[in-house]
């Protein structure tokens, strides 16, 4: 008998083409039918996780897991529950010693050796739980930070030297950013080598994931981000382009003005993607968002949506899709 194996390969690839994230439990109101199912954070909506992976599983779903590499619900580890010391210390600071906070009681982290300790216990569990993929999202480091005695810590360790404020000169701003650049890079290289070592050690084979904002958003908000080099891991499987009206809408310049441009500056963004990607041969998938997180009309929503949707549809060599996050929030409010 004959068998088309690149048909065959085809097929198989098919079943992750479409993706959601969410972190509530299944429900019939925002159940959008993709191919998979991301369920978001061991510790997010109130916890219960393998109760909402099973939700997800016995509605059809190929389910998988994502989290946040530099912040998330982590208040087990910040308070002291996961190992007995509390770490609020390992908060990205500035340089008035003001944490920088992505949520209530949700900092931003250097994430030090004992963090990604607390990482590797978060996907343990997730690939105990019987998910197929990891995805750990937005390794961020604020430009402004710089200044906790955290970092100051993986200063010492990096260069052999005492810290010094970025403020002070050129060569310390180059140094502390290299540093924060350094820091993702390698948190991501030792939890993605831990997922898939554990994984192999229990009969599994479950993927790795970087969604990732576009580097041209990251420079226009002042976030420094490894991803131009993520591609060196060799335990990365591909990325999620998060573009999307929040990320596009930011202004841009020309001819001398400021001023939103979403269709332009989403087009700039998803194919910036595309050229960092293509070269490695990795997956992958474009995100939008038929919302964002700031407050707007829904006709505000709706022609930006269109704008992000038409962008990404002129990549025709991408055929992975992100369809929405958070599809609760679109669909009830």
């Amino acid at each position: 008998m004959f068998i088309n194996l690149n048909l065959v390969a085809a097929q198989n690839q098919s079943k992750e083409k479409t993706a959601f994230q969410i972190s509530a439990p299944w429900n019939a109101d925002y159940d959008v039918r993709s191919d998979v199912a991301i369920v978001y954070g061991i510790n997010d909506a109130g916890g219960n996780f393998e109760q909402r992976i099973k939700g997800y599983r016995d509605k059809g779903y190929e389910v998988q897991f994502m989290t946040g590499i530099a912040w998330g619900q982590y208040q087990d580890y910040f308070t002291g529950k996961y190992d007995g010391k509390t770490h609020w210390d390992e908060g990205q600071v500035t340089a008035k010693g003001d944490t920088i906070w992505h949520g209530k009681f949700v900092p931003y982290i250097v994430p030090t050796e004992n963090f990604l300790g607390y990482m590797k216990s978060q996907v343990k569990r997730a690939i105990d739980a019987g998910i197929t993929a990891v995805y750990l999202e937005e390794p961020e480091f604020w430009s402004r930070a710089g200044y906790s005695d955290a970092f100051k810590t993986a200063w010492q360790k990096f260069y052999g030297s005492p810290w010094r404020p970025q403020h002070e000169s050129p060569e310390a701003t180059y140094m502390s950013s290299k540093l924060k650049y350094q820091l993702y890079f390698n948190a991501l290289k030792t939890v993605f080598a831990y997922v898939k070592s554990y994984s192999a050690s229990v009969g599994k084979k479950v993927k790795c994931y970087v969604p990732t904002h576009s580097l041209i958003n990251y420079s226009s908000w002042q976030i420094v981000s490894p991803e131009a080099s993520l591609a060196n891991l060799p335990d990365m499987d591909g990325y999620i382009a998060q573009v999307w009206t929040g990320t596009s809408r930011e202004p841009v310049y020309y001819n001398g003005t400021a001023k939103e441009r979403v269709f332009e500056n989403a087009f700039l963004e998803y194919g910036s993607m595309v050229s960092m990607t293509a070269p490695t041969g990795r997956k992958i998938f474009f995100l939008t968002d038929p919302i964002e997180d700031r407050q707007h009309s829904w006709d505000d929503y709706k022609v930006n949506y269109q704008a992000t949707f038409t962008a990404q549809l002129l990549y025709p060599m991408v055929n992975n899709y992100e369809v929405m996050p958070w599809p609760s929030r679109i669909y009830q409010g």
